[in-house]
């Protein structure tokens, strides 16, 4: 199973676009590791940041499934994976563990886990899912409670840099159906501005991005990195517009500059010029 070289066709309100993945992106090396719920186990591939992923066979023990419904289960409905170099040196396209939960979830609806080995009750599946889905990332903090809706969207993302001026570099995550996000500590450090002013517990910055017409869902997106997967919160381009904005009427000079670069050529046309050359 190979996902990573399938091209993702992506709408757009002018033309259809093709998405290229990353081909520069250098594979991450694994060692062997394990996964455990309770007093059971399951052997997995550990990527440099402690991320764990499976490969097809390993996630076919668990799921009590065998390997080639688990491939076509991914492949159908264009799940997360990840290319790996596991500890013999051969390269793989493996599973994430939320991608693991969804196949598992699906087979809980389906009432296709009756006779798997573990003979769990729903309650158990359910607290089992969950814990597949768990993301352990001590620098995953929320955003504010008092703006922010408590549900967020996942989505998966590739990332690409364009260049905005001499010294702007900002980092855009490319979705599907043409769609472009900056994550939170993108869109501030690219005007020098601390992380902290959005994440903050805050009524009164809550009231002001109210009035900035912000949205309060939350999307976080994921997309792989040299040492693993990253999950980070996101804005839409037309949100950074207007708090850079904000920033830019308080006098902030990177903000000025940042916002006459997207009058010269606004960040999507720039995205589409890196993903064409």
């Amino acid at each position: 199973m190979n996902l990573s070289n399938t091209l993702t066709l992506v709408e757009s309100n002018r033309s259809q676009k093709i998405i290229y993945p990353n081909r520069n992106l250098k594979i991450p090396n694994t060692t062997l590791s394990r996964w455990r719920w309770r007093h059971y186990y399951w052997t997995t591939y550990r990527l440099p940041d402690g991320t764990k992923v499976m490969s097809a066979r390993q996630t076919a023990r668990l799921v009590g499934q065998s390997k080639a419904d688990v491939i076509d289960f991914v492949q159908s409905n264009n799940l997360e994976t990840i290319d790996i170099k596991i500890p013999s040196k051969v390269i793989i396209n493996a599973i994430t563990l939320p991608t693991v939960a969804i196949y598992l979830q699906h087979l809980l609806e389906q009432y296709k886990l009756e006779h798997h080995r573990l003979s769990l009750c729903r309650e158990e599946w359910k607290e089992f899912i969950d814990a597949l889905n768990f993301q352990s990332q001590k620098d995953f903090v929320l955003p504010n409670p008092c703006f922010f809706k408590s549900s967020s969207l996942i989505k998966r993302a590739n990332p690409i840099q364009i260049q905005l001026d001499d010294d702007i570099t900002l980092e855009v995550l490319v979705l599907a159906f043409g769609e472009y996000r900056i994550s939170y500590a993108q869109g501030l450090h690219c005007i020098e501005m601390n992380y902290d002013w959005l994440m903050e517990n805050s009524p009164k910055k809550a009231r002001m991005l109210s009035k900035m017409r912000i949205s309060r869902q939350a999307v976080e997106c994921r997309f792989v990195t040299e040492l693993g997967i990253r999950q980070v919160y996101t804005f839409s381009c037309n949100d950074w517009l207007r708090i850079w904005e904000y920033f830019a009427k308080k006098g902030n000079k990177l903000a000025i500059t940042l916002l006459k670069a997207c009058a010269e050529e606004n960040i999507p046309t720039r995205v589409e010029k890196v993903l064409h050359w």
